[in-house]
């Protein structure tokens, strides 16, 4: 049996309001070199029988049983029986460009990890926003262990480089034994990278906005909790790191724990005893600096400030061909000229 080039790998829990598009999008690639893996992790609507459909129309598509045991465990069940040379992320409620696999493919340039600029859209307006914009986002790069810590502090204001969906080698993932940390909440893709990049992984930016993430009520960001960061806080323990690197991992423990001190003094402020907050996040510049952004939030919405976040509903357009003509469309917009040099 041939193997095919990449993998697209899709874990999926309740998605059936989604998916149809998602993998629409994924068969409908200029690179038909492929196979889609579809991992249901326990859903209890429709999700496995969308997926199931569209396997018995192509066999490149496969529907896989998940381990119920959390995303990072359904994520390393897809790298496990992944078959491509290459294995690309694709969540079950994004769509991608048609020739977003094949620019991955020819744009890596031999860098172990790639990944394309994001378009960000509403469920409901399909309103676009490029992910990555200004001018350091505007041509190919390489991505070093020290930017991609920095983009990813909590509370910071860099472009979040752990939110893009990577092309993955992996004759490199499994030649360094390297999976989805399963004791992770949250921030496990993040992890990934960075343990690929410290085993000497390149990873290369493309600026071309091929992959369009769906922002809805569902995928809005998880709320942090103390086990989550303490989690990542551990974690940081086992990166192998020297020079410059050590150093980027130090302001990375010190950003996770800013953090955990910020969680503390927003529990002391509920409870009543502001004092104790101040004390708490005034010795620590990303706690104090993260306890005033949240205060600030609660100020704007009793102020009926903020904006209300969009809902699924009954009017979101779902269908695949809708979704991705009109995505289609906001690319060539966004990013006229699409080409992977």
């Amino acid at each position: 049996m041939t193997l095919p080039l990449v993998s697209v790998l899709m874990v999926a829990r309740n998605a059936a309001a989604f998916i149809d598009a998602a993998i629409a999008s994924a068969r409908d690639q200029s690179l038909a070199d492929l196979e889609i893996v579809v991992v249901d992790d326990g859903s209890s609507d429709d999700t496995a029988a969308i997926a199931r459909e569209h396997a018995r129309q192509d066999p490149r598509v496969r529907l896989v049983e998940g381990p119920r045991r959390g995303l990072s465990a359904v994520r390393n069940a897809s790298l496990d029986v992944a078959r491509g040379r290459f294995a690309a992320i694709l969540d079950s409620d994004d769509v991608l460009h048609p020739r977003h696999l094949e620019w991955l493919v020819t744009g890596r340039a031999g860098a172990q990890i790639c990944a394309a600029n994001m378009i960000e859209f509403e469920a409901r307006s399909l309103t676009p926003r490029l992910f990555a914009q200004g001018k350091p986002w505007s041509w190919p790069r390489l991505i070093g262990a020290g930017e991609f810590v920095e983009h990813g502090m909590i509370g910071g204001h860099k472009v979040s480089l752990g939110y893009l969906k990577p092309l993955f080698d992996m004759d490199f993932l499994n030649a360094h034994g390297l999976r989805y940390d399963e004791r992770l909440r949250i921030g496990e893709d993040f992890d990934l990278v960075l343990r690929g990049l410290l085993s000497g992984a390149e990873y290369r930016f493309l600026p071309q906005a091929t992959y369009y993430y769906r922002k809805h009520a569902a995928s809005t960001s998880h709320r942090l909790a103390r086990d989550d960061l303490e989690g990542l806080l551990h974690a940081t323990g086992t990166y192998p790191a020297t020079g410059d690197d050590a150093r980027w991992l130090r302001a990375r423990r010190e950003n996770l724990e800013g953090a955990l001190l910020h969680l503390d003094a927003v529990a002391a402020i509920k409870a009543g005893r502001p004092l104790r907050a101040l004390a708490l996040a005034a010795g620590h510049a990303d706690a104090r600096r993260l306890t005033a952004a949240t205060l600030g939030e609660a100020l704007a919405k009793r102020a009926g400030r903020l904006l209300s976040k969009s809902e699924v509903s009954a009017s979101s357009p779902t269908g695949a061909e809708p979704v991705i003509d009109r995505l289609r469309a906001m690319t060539e917009a966004l990013h006229p000229a699409v080409s992977p040099t």
